[in-house]
């Protein structure tokens, strides 16, 4: 792919595989880095992966309207998703025919995230590692253990739906951070925990003097920073485990280099990355909705069961 007239050739196997990849792990990686081009050609080529793989995406059910976007460097720290919470893991109407199509967009909310790519503009020093979380799992271990001995469990997908349609009909949805793993307190679904090196913000102590406290201590007694003190309550709260054991128990790291791409299911997988500059790439979606939409979503949620 380094070279353009090998492009026609190589770029739908390239773009196939990686297709197979997203369906059976959630992210693939693309070692740019490896093929030694300077930074304006490196990125070039990543437009370029991405646009092919956008293509070969629509041939293999997304949304027709699934479009590229290309958004300013940043940086990126704690588990979450692309434009979290606008962009966020509902069942399929195929799975939950009563689930409203219409609680996946909350009002001024940008286009829908399906995919998320990042380009590794500046890995910092060395090797730099981006992280990545199988919200899926995630998701089904919790309910797990909500209904550990109860023989009347509900699907994955539908106590999700339970619980995110719960926060939409008593007007939370809009601020919530995480919505979807059976949370009720406040303080702990509204705080925006992504900058882990940062304290909480003053104002929202003022408004959740709970905060105060989730801020100053943790479970594990470990957490260097106010908001990854907050996660390290919230993780467990929802799921039984301190932030190091969460860490333990899912994380995936990726080490990348300098003009690597990566590219994830931004539904069902989480990511975060500490000490780097990263340019998202995004395929993104107006309106989540619709036949393709729904089907594609349906065989998301089985990526668990490949």
């Amino acid at each position: 792919m380094k070279h353009d007239r090998f492009w026609p050739e190589t770029a739908p196997e390239v773009a196939e595989a990686a297709v197979a990849g997203l369906d059976r792990y959630g992210s693939v990686v693309f070692k740019i880095g490896m093929l030694r081009l300077d930074g304006d050609a490196s990125q070039r080529l990543a437009y370029r992966i991405a646009g092919e793989l956008r293509d070969e995406l629509i041939r293999s059910g997304a949304p027709k309207e699934m479009r590229l976007e290309i958004d300013v460097a940043q940086e990126s720290p704690l588990p979450h998703g692309s434009s979290q919470p606008a962009s966020y893991l509902t069942p399929s109407v195929l799975d939950q025919p009563d689930w409203d199509p219409a609680w996946r967009t909350f009002p001024g909310c940008t286009a829908h995230t399906m995919y998320q790519g990042i380009f590794s503009a500046d890995p910092g020093e060395a090797l730099s590692a981006t992280t990545y979380y199988d919200w899926l799992r995630i998701l089904h271990d919790v309910k797990a253990a909500r209904f550990m001995g109860n023989d009347n469990a509900p699907s994955t997908a539908s106590w999700l739906g339970d619980n995110l349609g719960r926060a939409v009909r008593t007007g939370r949805a809009p601020s919530l951070a995480y919505p979807t793993l059976g949370l009720t307190e406040t303080a702990l679904l509204a705080a925006p925990l992504l900058r882990c090196g940062r304290p909480v913000a003053a104002e929202l102590k003022d408004r959740f003097p709970l905060l105060r406290t989730l801020s100053t201590t943790c479970p594990c007694r470990d957490c260097g920073g106010e908001v990854t003190r907050v996660f390290c309550n919230l993780a467990s709260l929802t799921i039984g485990l301190t932030w190091p054991q969460f860490r333990s128990r899912y994380e995936v790291q990726v080490p990348v280099e300098r003009f690597d791409l990566l590219i994830a299911h931004n539904l069902t997988t989480l990511r975060g990355c500490w000490g780097r500059v990263v340019e998202p790439l995004r395929l993104v979606l107006d309106t989540p909705s619709g036949p393709e939409y729904e089907a594609w979503l349906s065989r998301a949620w089985r990526r668990l069961d490949a």
